[in-house]
C-alpha cells in the first residue's frame, strides 16, 4: 500500500485549491501555509492460512502555518475520513523560536491484500 499516494489523493481538493501538499517535513522555502505527509509505517493486520489478508499503514499529516489552522484541520480530517482513513489523533503546537504553528494529525488505512502471482503466495 502506498500510504503517501492514498493521502495525497484524498487531499487533492486542498492542493487543487493552491495549498501545497507534499511528502516530507516543513519547507521554509515555501513561505506560506503548506501540508506535509509522512509515512509512520505499515504492518500486516491479519492472516489466514499463513497468508497476509490485511495491510495496515499510518500517515501523519501536518499543516504548517504562521497561524493556527483549526478550520483547515477539520477539512483535512473530513477529506481523509471520506477517503476511508481512520483518524487516530492529533496535536497542535506552536514552535516558540520560529513562531510556526503545526497542526498534526495521524490517520490509519486498512486494505485487503490483493493476491499477486509470485508474491506472498509461496
Amino acid at each position: 500500500m502506498d500510504i503517501i499516494k492514498l493521502a495525497s489523493d484524498a487531499l487533492k481538493p486542498i492542493s487543487d485549491g493552491g495549498i501545497p501538499v507534499q511528502q516530507g517535513w516543513y519547507d521554509e522555502s515555501i513561505g506560506k501555509v503548506h501540508v506535509t505527509l509522512w509515512s509512520l509505517g505499515d504492518y500486516e493486520g491479519g492472516h489466514s492460512d499463513d497468508a497476509e489478508e490485511v495491510e495496515v499503514a499510518s500517515v501523519q499529516v501536518n499543516i504548517w502555518s504562521g497561524k493556527d489552522q483549526v478550520s483547515m484541520k477539520g477539512r483535512i480530517k473530513k477529506l481523509m475520513k471520506k477517503a476511508g482513513f481512520y483518524y487516530m489523533g492529533g496535536n497542535d503546537e506552536l514552535e516558540a523560536d520560529t513562531r510556526i504553528f503545526i497542526n498534526a494529525m495521524r490517520f490509519m488505512a486498512v486494505q485487503e491484500v490483493q493476491e499477486m502471482e509470485g508474491y506472498g503466495n509461496e
